[in-house]
């Protein structure tokens, strides 16, 4: 759910293409971003071999961020399991081209990412990225080639910015909603009413009011959602990894 890390509206930094831009010389901010995902690619590597833990299709992958005013914004009013603040999720795909994690972003809507990058995009916590894995429980996995086949046919959807359901975009919590569903087509994950207050303060955070405001829209607060939060601690779901 909400942004992350990779919108304009957040840092305004695009994919590392070269050309002859200031910052993308070595040493400039678009050259050590892309530095740092190869790294982040190199550790993945080197940790296959580390660790015997396998990523598997269906693997819901949560997500602290790196920090933006947006991401302490959500982290302000959702927590995670153990209180770890997630701001992401995504799920993942092993295919003959690798693994990979589907997600709705703020730059490209829905798409399928590769896990290395992914990685990239999280917080850095003692050199490590802040990515957990939950598995849904046993009597839940027969459940996921079907929600992976309606992830796949909203690839290319836009990103949801008004976290409103029923519009034909996405944020990221809602992606995994609407693609896993049980056997009688209601969501794995059900939807609660939205909150955008600060937990600190009880009130919604600034933040929000100028970001919805600049969007010509009111905060939706209450309004029926998800959040990736609240969606790690479900009960269908179990921790099984933690990069960090």
């Amino acid at each position: 759910m909400f942004l992350r890390k990779g919108s304009k509206d957040l840092d305004g930094l695009g994919p590392p293409y070269t050309c002859s831009c200031p910052g993308r010389e070595p040493g400039g901010v678009f050259y050590n971003i892309f530095m740092r995902k190869i790294l982040f690619c190199i550790f993945l590597f080197a940790a296959s071999f580390a660790n015997a833990f396998e990523l598997k299709t269906g693997d819901l992958v949560f997500q602290a961020g790196p920090g933006s005013d947006f991401e302490r914004a959500i982290s302000a009013a959702t927590s995670g399991r153990k209180n770890v603040p997630f701001t992401h999720v995504g799920v993942a795909e092993r295919g003959s081209d690798g693994i990979f994690i589907w997600e709705a972003s703020p730059q490209g809507g829905v798409k399928r990412t590769p896990l290395c990058v992914f990685l990239a995009e999280a917080a850095v916590w003692d050199g490590k990225p802040a990515v957990e894995v939950s598995r849904l429980k046993r009597r839940y996995r027969a459940l996921i080639p079907a929600a992976m086949a309606r992830i796949r046919a909203l690839e290319g959807r836009p990103y949801d910015f008004l976290f409103l359901p029923d519009n034909e975009a996405y944020y990221c919590s809602e992606l995994i909603q609407t693609a896993f569903l049980d056997g009688h087509g209601a969501f794995l994950f059900p939807s609660a009413p939205m909150s955008f207050t600060d937990k600190e303060t009880g009130r919604v955070s600034p933040l929000w009011v100028s970001y919805f405001s600049a969007r010509g829209a009111a905060v939706p607060e209450g309004v029926p959602g998800t959040n990736p939060g609240d969606m790690s601690k479900s009960g269908v779901l179990k921790s099984v990894h933690r990069y960090f």
